[in-house]
């Protein structure tokens, strides 16, 4: 900080101190606050959590987490409005909600401001903080931390830009592994894209931060469920206040979007030496055969959509087996002909359970495609593929190698 910003502090903590006596926020020991208060974060921006409303609400938040010793937290912002979190889990007054809740023995402290009046961030304002803890033996101490660029007297540089997504679509479906798209950053306050997913239970999936120059994000690989993406544009800075505790501080031009994910990539992979194929929608296990494998696993990306999860009642399991004899496997979604290998040649096939969901013909959606099967006679092994080119040139020219066996079952291309 410079020394203009750190007089300017000075003088505002001094004026403040009368008022935060008055309050009964003062407390003696201040030199130790870094002993319970272990970081923060300070946020102001836009919100667009609806395609169809132009306008924002506008933003704010503090968060700090802390020791077990602190009973509640209070701070007055840059403008003089007065701030509390109290111990409960959450509680909401007026347009201000606020929570707390415990992990793994650090307290997390958050109060959340969503106003539809851009005036009323007027109340929070930049410049200096203050943030009290007060403490479960009846003490309080405080702290001030810069809500400003670091270094100066400088606002944070404000987001104007609205963010669009163009992938995933608002309320859409999307496959898995999923990459977010967006229209190029015009604005030139904003320092980066950050990129966080919850799922239907407000868990993070992802949490990322891309450049400014870029337009879309790296593939997420996603189960099949319910999401909302967190896209912002943001003007980002890391300080450490005058106690030595670490903040994050920040402004931001936000979009919401929830999508759900219905399907995931099935790989294949072709081994030269054995000439058999295999299938897999398991991240791990697609990653194991690249990274420990390649030399007998030539990968060949994906080729199909299925399900990892039933997410659709009318899905039914592909069941996957292994057979030594052949050093192959075989895939099926017909309960008898699983029935038939487990009871009849469990000496030949050994049953590996499901390997992903689709759908069995006559019970497909109409916008899902086939997957055919053939059979090569002289090994005894199978193939799968949802291409009709890939399926006609089999048919055509090697009718001889390989027996056209018909649909196996349906998913998506």
């Amino acid at each position: 900080m410079t020394g203009d910003a750190m007089r300017s502090t000075l003088r505002w903590s001094t004026a403040v101190a009368s008022l935060l006596l008055t309050l009964g926020l003062w407390g003696p020991g201040r030199a130790a606050v870094s002993d319970h208060l272990f970081t923060g974060r300070i946020v102001q921006g836009q919100v667009y959590d609806d395609p169809n409303v132009v306008s924002p609400l506008h933003l704010f938040v503090l968060e700090v987490e802390t020791d077990a010793s602190v009973s509640s937290v209070k701070f007055v912002t840059a403008a003089g409005h007065i701030g509390t979190i109290p111990a409960d889990e959450s509680k909401v007054s007026g347009a201000v909600e606020t929570y707390h809740w415990v992990s793994d023995a650090t307290h997390v402290w958050e109060y959340w401001g969503y106003f539809e009046d851009p005036n009323a961030l007027h109340d929070y304002g930049d410049g200096p903080y203050v943030v009290i803890l007060h403490y479960a033996n009846g003490s309080h101490e405080q702290t001030v931390v810069w809500y400003g660029v670091p270094g100066t007297t400088q606002p944070i540089p404000t987001p104007t830009q609205k963010p669009n997504l163009l992938w995933p679509p608002h309320n859409g479906f999307v496959t898995s592994p999923m990459t977010l798209t967006w229209d190029p950053i015009t604005d030139p306050n904003v320092g980066d894209v950050y990129i966080s997913v919850l799922n239907e239970s407000n868990e993070y999936v992802i949490l990322d931060v891309c450049g400014v120059l870029t337009t879309s994000s790296n593939p997420y690989n996603v189960n099949e469920g319910r999401y909302e993406v967190e896209f912002a544009f943001e003007s980002f800075y890391s300080t450490t206040n005058p106690d030595g505790i670490p903040f994050e501080v920040l402004k931001t031009s936000t979009l919401l979007r929830p999508f759900d994910v219905v399907a995931g990539s099935v790989y294949r992979f072709w081994s030269p030496g054995t000439g058999r194929h295999f299938y897999t929608i398991d991240e791990d296990e697609k990653s194991k055969l690249l990274q420990k494998y390649s030399q007998v696993w030539t990968f060949e990306g994906p080729v199909f959509y299925a399900w990892a999860t039933q997410y659709d009642p009318n899905m039914a399991p592909v069941y996957r087996f292994w057979s030594n004899s052949s050093g192959s496997h075989f895939y099926t979604i017909s309960e008898g002909e699983k029935n038939k290998l487990l009871n009849t040649f469990s000496q030949v096939w050994t049953y590996e359970g499901v390997a992903f969901y689709a759908y069995a013909p006559g019970r497909q959606p109409a916008d899902v495609d086939p997957v055919y099967r053939f059979w090569k006679p002289s090994d005894n092994t199978h193939f799968y593929t949802i291409d009709p080119q890939e399926r006609d040139k089999l048919i055509n020219q090697y009718p001889d190698i390989y027996t056209f066996e018909g649909i196996a079952f349906y998913a998506w291309q």
